[in-house]
């Protein structure tokens, strides 16, 4: 059974800050879930929305582990490759 996590992503898009939530197995996988949110929500391509958040020299974002499906706590945040 793969181990599946809930995330909360805060993202800054031009200055409009978006919260979502998702279920993912990884931090990574959990990024690709909220740009593709993201994307549906601003009307803009996912490719567009990745490259936005993706670059390095903003600090447009966050994710934060919340709980597993065992009820445990997930390590507090995650940003960009740490």
């Amino acid at each position: 059974m793969i181990n599946v996590n809930l995330y909360k992503g805060t993202f800054n898009w031009h200055g409009e800050l978006h919260t979502l939530y998702t279920h993912a197995s990884s931090k990574s996988k959990a990024f690709n879930n909220f740009v593709a949110q993201l994307a549906k929500l601003l009307k803009v391509t996912r490719l567009c929305t990745y490259y936005y958040f993706i670059d390095e020299n903003k600090d447009n974002w966050e994710i934060e582990g919340k709980v597993n499906r065992n009820g445990n706590k997930i390590p507090k945040s995650f940003h960009k490759d740490t």
